[in-house]
């Protein structure tokens, strides 16, 4: 069980990274599910301390219940990607980082509110950018808590023992996730034919 839920972190940690921007565009509620899915599991862990069935439970849940409120909510779609996906940013960094445990989980739930409103008020004004810096960071998180999950006794996974090496390992995946989806603007509206609905900004960019 350990080693699955580690192993669906990191895949699904990785999906977000690299294609976030890609499958708000091609596959709408996949990207919500994923989202829901990580925040569930996240918040399980945040509640009992460990990725068991109240994680795997909530997890199933946020996933259902964002994948519908892509189609319920269509017209605000964006705006609830801001908050879905500030509140992912702020709960896999506290992960990851080992915030989650300060004040008995307070101050990881206080952090992914904060990021929650964040992303909602910043997402009309630089959605694209918004979408490719906030996935690229939460998946890049997501990757060394699953990582951690399956190999907790590895300093290099472990963010309470690993020193500056695990933040930094963060940093390092997150910058190639922005980079990767940055240089496939371009070829994933191509791909798509939504160049009506990418921003000229973020695609000269």
């Amino acid at each position: 069980m350990s080693l699955a839920i580690g192993l669906l972190m990191i895949l699904t940690g990785l999906a977000i990274m690299a294609f976030g921007l890609f499958m708000f565009y091609a596959w709408l509620p996949l990207l919500y599910a994923l989202i829901g899915f990580d925040v569930g599991l996240l918040l399980g862990r945040a509640f009992t301390g460990d990725v068991g069935t109240t994680a795997i439970v909530l997890g199933i849940a946020g996933a259902f219940i964002l994948g519908a409120a892509s189609y319920i909510l269509e017209p605000y779609r964006r705006v609830l990607l801001g908050v879905s996906g500030g509140i992912l940013f702020g709960l896999s960094v506290a992960a990851a980082l080992g915030l989650d445990g300060w004040l008995g989980g307070f101050f990881g739930r206080v952090l992914a509110l904060v990021c929650g409103a964040v992303g909602g008020l910043l997402v009309p004004r630089f959605f694209d950018l918004f979408v490719i810096g906030a996935s690229a960071v939460s998946g890049a998180a997501m990757v060394m808590t699953g990582a951690n999950h399956i190999l907790p006794g590895v300093g290099f996974f472990d963010r309470a023992a690993g020193g500056v090496l695990p933040p930094l390992v963060i940093i390092i995946l997150a910058v190639a996730g922005v980079s990767w989806q940055l240089s496939n603007i371009a070829k994933w509206t191509q791909m798509l034919s939504v160049g009506h609905e990418v921003s000229d900004d973020s695609t000269r960019n």
